[in-house]
């Protein structure tokens, strides 16, 4: 009677991964594809006030401006635009009052 058994659990297994896989969507390398993922990367640090920082995305180079409390802001901002997949360059333009 358990001869059936392993092939059913393996069956059940493979299907339940080919459901996954077919769930992954491509990531999409356009510009807005690019910006969307930086954004959703930096939106992920709680810590980070981005009110007065901008992003925009032109063939892959990322161009981050804006003002941000430190220096370990602005550190962290690039250290995830560049990180992005489909970001080629980043140039971040932040400045830090004193």
């Amino acid at each position: 009677m358990r001869c059936w058994l392993r092939p059913l659990a393996i069956s059940v297994v493979v299907l339940g991964l080919c459901a996954c896989m077919s769930n992954v969507q491509p990531l999409d390398f356009t510009d807005a594809g690019i910006k969307a993922r930086v954004e959703t990367a930096l939106r992920g640090q709680p810590d980070l006030e981005l009110r007065y920082v901008t992003i925009d995305v032109h063939s892959g180079i990322a161009t981050i401006s804006g003002m941000v409390n430190s220096y370990q802001d602005k550190d962290t901002i690039t250290r995830i635009a560049r990180r992005t997949k489909g970001v080629d360059q980043a140039i971040v333009n932040l400045l830090v009052p004193e």
